[in-house]
This record gives structure tokens, sequence and C-alpha cells, in this order.
């Protein structure tokens, strides 16, 4: 069963704001200019976002044109994010808030100055995940964002019973460089890299090899990583041809399996809700005339999340449902000729 929704009137380029407005001229809008002072390459002051007192917490820097909170809030990001953060709207409303302030010629009709929080209730309400889901859940962070390691695990077993009775091969074991760990915080897991969009190794979540032990989860994440600010494997998805669909499932095994199918211009949420962040970077990163396919669990987690997703990415770009055949539970119980068909 496929389910289609094609963008809303409202389309916003992401990349055009972002290229086309300055941080400068932000803080020229909200009369901030007159509180900064210049330091070097960049201009500091007390963060408006928090409003904030300490006169060097908050940096701007014109040639990134981006910037960043060393203060309580610790926000940081692009011109979008500032708006969307100073007028309490989520990110595609605040590029349309900027194509209007800034950008003749291509401003939108539902682009009016919204009053502050306005469209925090615009999405439904997002799904509990099964008691004994196999995909490690998202959520919301604060902002913060995860910083690159500063090591490598280069000692991972590839030859794990485990990893062949997942039907994983060494070519997706080598390409994305998991394998069972025997010592350290994942000693007795499988050891699964997680990159930013940049490509940059940020985090590596441990997958128990089967059942896990009574009162332990399957899977187990570093302390202080944010889930919800990544999307795994979306730095390989970004390497793939523009004009492709970018399949969206839950969990890493469904990637993989997926990858191995030939669908290689697939991502994962890391369980069946999609954090703000996460939309975020699937509003950046899918080109203007691309499209989004979900491929979810069949279960009502799955279910429900695939409907939440298709209604809020459903505004942005042409997104579609695709749903598993009937006693099918997950994507990766298919075989890679079956992967194929669902997609046909």
């Amino acid at each position: 069963m496929n389910t289609d929704h094609a963008p809303s009137a409202g389309f916003v380029d992401f990349k055009m704001v972002k290229t086309s407005v300055s941080m400068l001229q932000i803080l020229e809008h909200y009369k901030l200019t007159e509180t900064f002072k210049q330091n070097g390459e960049r201009l500091s002051g007390p963060c408006p976002i928090h409003k904030g007192k300490n006169p060097t917490a908050f940096r701007v820097s014109p040639d990134k044109n981006c910037f960043n909170c060393f203060g309580s809030c610790g926000r940081g990001g692009n011109v979008i994010d500032f708006v969307a953060l100073m007028e309490g709207v989520d990110f595609r409303k605040a590029a349309l808030l900027l194509q209007q302030w800034f950008m003749d010629g291509v401003v939108h009709d539902d682009a009016k100055r919204p009053e502050p929080h306005a469209t925090k209730a615009r999405h439904p309400e997002r799904p509990t995940p099964a008691a004994n889901s196999d995909k490690p859940e998202a959520s919301d962070a604060d902002g913060t964002f995860n910083p690159p390691l500063t090591f490598q695990l280069k000692t991972l077993d590839t030859t794990h019973r485990y990893l062949e009775e997942r039907g994983l091969n060494r070519e997706t074991m080598e390409r994305v460089g998991l394998g069972y760990c025997n010592r350290g915080m994942l000693r007795g897991h499988i050891a699964i890299p997680i990159h930013n969009r940049n490509g940059e190794l940020v985090a590596y979540a441990g997958r128990w090899p089967g059942e896990p032990p009574e009162g332990n989860s399957k899977y187990k994440f570093p302390k202080g990583f944010h889930k919800s600010m990544e999307i795994f494997n979306l730095h390989r998805a970004l390497q793939e041809d523009e004009a492709l669909p970018l399949v969206i499932v839950e969990g890493f095994f469904d990637c993989f399996a997926l990858w191995q199918a030939g669908i290689t211009k697939c991502v994962a949420l890391m369980g069946s809700s999609i954090s703000s962040e996460q939309e975020r970077l699937l509003c950046e990163v899918v080109a203007p005339d691309g499209s989004i396919e979900i491929l979810f669990d069949n279960d009502e987690a799955g279910i429900h999340g695939a409907d939440v997703l298709l209604n809020r990415l459903g505004q942005i770009v042409t997104t579609r449902i695709v749903r598993l055949p009937d006693g099918t539970r997950q994507p990766d119980d298919l075989h890679p000729d079956e992967i194929a068909e669902v997609f046909a």
C-alpha cells in the first residue's frame, strides 16, 4: 500500500534562504546591532534567545553565517534556526518569514509574521514505541550538538555469529564499520558507528547480540549522546543521486537490509518518531524537487509513526508511505528480492 502526499503550496527553498540572508541582516531586523561589538572576525553580545546579560556569551560569525550561544541556552545554528527560536515557530515557518522579510519575489501568501508559539501544536501527537521494540527511540534534545569522537574502535570482530544471523554480508560490515566489541563500554555488544551529516564520527551504538539479559535494553548509547540530533547513514545517502527518493526506516538493521538490496539512499531515524532537529536536517538535504519514501515496521508504533511523518514532511516535499507485506514485522525480515518488490 502506497500513500502519497504532495507538499503544500507554501514551498520554501531552505538552501537559498540560508545563502541569501545574512546574520547581520537578522541582527539589524531585531534591532540588536547596537548591543553587539566587533571582536576580530566575529560579533559578540548578550544572548537574545534566553535574554542573557553576559556581553560576550552570544557570538556571530559573519563568514560562516552562523551563531552560537556559550551561555545557559547553548543554542546555535544558521539564520533559519535563529528566527525559529526568536519567533517560537518551526523551521519551515521561520524560512518563510525570512523570505517575506528579505527576499523579494519569492514571498508566499502564508508567510505572515506569527505570534510567538502560534504553530507549536501544529503536529499530531507522536507515537509511543512498543515496549519490545527492536529500535532505539529518538526524542527531542535541548539543542546541544554531538561533538565528534577523538577515537575509533579498530579491533571489532566481523565474524560474530549474530551478524550472520541478521543477514549482513562482509561488504556491508566493512562499509559501515560495525562488528562485535570485546572491550570497553560496549563490551559484549555489536558496535555500530554513527556519523553526523558531515561524515564525522559522533558515537557508537551497541546492540546486544540477541535477546539481552533481563532488565537490560537491546541498545546501548554513550552517556550524553543525543540520538534526536542525528539521522543514521545520512552522510552516505547525501552522496547518492539527488533524483532518487530518500528512503526513511526506523532502525539500523533495516537500513543495512535495504543497502544490501541495492537501495543505498536510505537513512534511519533510530526510532519510530522524528525530532524537530531530524526534521530540520531532512528539510535541508532533500532537493526541492526530490521525494521521500517511508518504510516503517508493521506494528502499531510503526504504522502510526509513518502517518505522523507523512503529515510533517508532506508539507515540505513529496512524500509517500510504503507498507510492508502482511505478516512481515520489519524491513530486515525480507529477502533482498522481496525488498525490491515492495518498492516496485
